[in-house]
């Protein structure tokens, strides 16, 4: 079955780490990827989510740092070369294999959230917060109950603002913008706190979780990892049955 245009573009978006900095981004093209994110389904459709454009160099900056702090954390200190080699098999090339480790363990793949236009870095940060009390929790009656759907009301609020950020990032897409999501600096409940304190988010009621840059790409992005075709993750009625299309 051939791919219609919106899945062909679903295939084609890539993430960008490099942005052509001499071009700002318009507010209205801003504007427009942010109205897409809020077409996301949500609970109830309480809309559990809140955006802050970041456009502020020195905020950037900050943030962009701790994405860099802990990924020398996460990939240079803690994580074995052996298994970021294993992680990163699908890069065939060596030497490309080579690079993108030492851009890990130095935590030069974050920097373009700094947004520093020597680095080519993104003119423009989103960051995600989403409503802790969103669904059941917020009413009083349901305290304590794990809302109407059994489970806490932090989840839903999670779901829905992932559900938003894909919307947002295949507009940004569909309108010739590059985009690329990041969750590294506010892994870390230290980092979540400077981050609501730096941004003035009332936390704990909101917490930001997921970062999005936006910009346009300095380079043509086409090459992307390799996908595991739907045969290889899908079972039918229970786990172990495969799923076979027939041609």
């Amino acid at each position: 079955m051939q791919d219609n245009e919106t899945i062909s573009m679903i295939k084609e978006r890539r993430a960008i780490r490099d942005y052509d900095t001499e071009q700002e981004v318009p507010d209205g093209l801003i504007r427009k990827v942010i109205e897409a994110g809020t077409y996301a389904p949500s609970a109830e459709n309480q809309q559990p989510w809140r955006i802050i454009i970041v456009k502020d160099k020195d905020t950037q900056e900050f943030i962009g740092q701790m994405a860099v702090d802990r990924t020398i954390e996460l990939f240079g200190r803690a994580t074995p070369r052996q298994e970021l080699e294993r992680r990163l098999s699908y890069i065939r090339s060596k030497a490309s294999l080579e690079r993108t480790i030492d851009i890990l363990i130095t935590g030069k793949r974050f920097e373009y959230i700094k947004g520093n236009p020597e680095t080519d870095g993104a003119p423009v940060l989103l960051v995600l917060a989403v409503q802790r009390t969103h669904v059941g929790n917020s009413q009083a009656t349901l305290r304590g109950t794990g809302g109407v759907y059994g489970w806490s009301a932090p989840r839903h609020a999670i779901i829905a603002g992932s559900m938003m950020l894909q919307n947002m990032m295949l507009a940004a897409a569909s309108l010739g913008l590059g985009s690329c999501v990041s969750s590294v600096q506010l892994d870390h409940f230290d980092d979540v706190q400077a981050v609501c304190e730096r941004l003035r988010i009332p936390h704990p009621l909101w917490v930001p979780i997921l970062c999005l840059t936006l910009g346009y790409a300095k380079y043509e992005r086409t090459l992307g990892p390799p996908r595991q075709p739907p045969e290889e993750i899908t079972f039918v009625d229970e786990w172990g049955n495969n799923f076979e299309v027939e041609d």
